[in-house]
């Protein structure tokens, strides 16, 4: 018999070597994902420190004294989701030997108590490594927002060369005025269907921000590309560093914006870009990329896997309807 109770100390070992055991499964399918975390020692150190974040609760699946899975979870309220419940890339795990229907039961159990304090949004980072186990969670209405996926710099060959009258360029402080006309760009294409991804002035705002300061950001790697007068697109890096990150390989930079001018799209400039910045990153010893796109953002769900980029990770999200607060079909 299983039961789904609180998470207490007693289970933290045993919740431990359930996520080393994930961790291993993930790398025989993404061998670059880090390693260390399939010692029990080092998957112990992250779910402590997933555990001492405010808002933070958890509940295990148990059969006898056995932990078989858990899930943690925790509260949070932004202007974006409003009230939400958030579960990390390390937050569930269940054991092997069970079937990825244990998945459910955590959910049912612990969602139960969210929808009954008016947690209506649900959100989640799913590996991507079992296909078994993340069709649960589409069967439980969930559906994907966000990919996040890796590139092997180790064996990158450009992808159909260069075109001859582009000029690739560091950006530097001089560039701040030309970074705040190309945040313009994305957010367009992000509100444009299929996405209708809303950008309000706020939003906007926020972004032309930090656009500007990356021009003054010594820790990036902002690379722009002209064709004659005309900007044509921007990629900008960072290292990639988090030793609790189950999914950062060693030697990475993360890309978090780039963007090709919308009118001159088409015509293999972002391919372009693209080869002559993972060149320059490898020659600065790097040996992988991280990427994450929106996935109903046909240009980048097409464009960065062709690239040679591999998801790794989904998030993916659930709205309940509020009406169930009430709607519980009685007289």
């Amino acid at each position: 018999m299983i039961q789904i109770i609180s998470v207490e100390e007693k289970h933290i070992r045993q919740m431990s070597a359930l996520l080393s055991k994930r961790q291993a499964r993930e790398r025989k399918i993404f061998p670059y994902l880090p390693d260390k975390f399939e010692e029990i020692d080092e998957a112990e150190i992250v779910i402590r420190k997933l555990l001492e974040r405010p808002y933070v609760s958890g509940v295990v699946a148990v059969r006898g004294i056995d932990v078989i899975g858990y899930l943690i979870y925790e509260f949070k309220e932004e202007a974006h989701r409003g009230r939400y419940v958030w579960m990390d890339y390390e937050s569930i795990a269940i054991s092997e030997h069970e079937h990825p229907r244990l998945l459910r039961l955590l959910y049912a159990d612990a969602g139960a108590e969210w929808v009954k304090h008016g947690y209506f949004h649900h959100v989640l980072m799913a590996p991507l490594g079992d296909e078994m186990v993340f069709e649960q969670w589409f069967d439980q209405g969930f559906a994907f927002e966000q990919k996040y996926a890796i590139l092997s710099l180790d064996d990158y060959e450009p992808k159909n060369g260069a075109l001859p009258d582009l000029e690739f360029r560091r950006g530097t402080k001089a560039d701040a005025p030309l970074l705040k006309k190309m945040a313009v760009w994305n957010s367009i294409h992000q509100a444009a269907a299929p996405s209708w991804h809303p950008i309000t002035r706020e939003t906007m705002e926020n972004v032309q921000k930090s656009y500007v300061a990356l021009t003054e950001d010594e820790e990036a790697y902002l690379w722009l590309v002209t064709q004659g007068e005309q900007a044509a697109g921007f990629h900008v890096y960072f290292r990639m560093e988090d030793p609790f990150s189950l999914v950062a390989p060693e030697n990475c930079v993360e890309l978090p914006a780039a963007s090709t001018n919308p009118d001159m799209r088409g015509r293999g400039i972002g391919r372009a870009l693209a080869n002559h910045c993972f060149s320059e990153l490898k020659k600065e010893g790097y040996d992988y990329i991280f990427a994450d796109w929106h996935t109903p953002n046909q240009m980048a769900s097409y464009f960065w896997p062709r690239m040679g980029f591999q998801p790794v990770m989904v998030r993916m999200s659930r709205q309940i309807d509020p009406r169930i607060s009430w709607a519980h079909g009685h007289d």
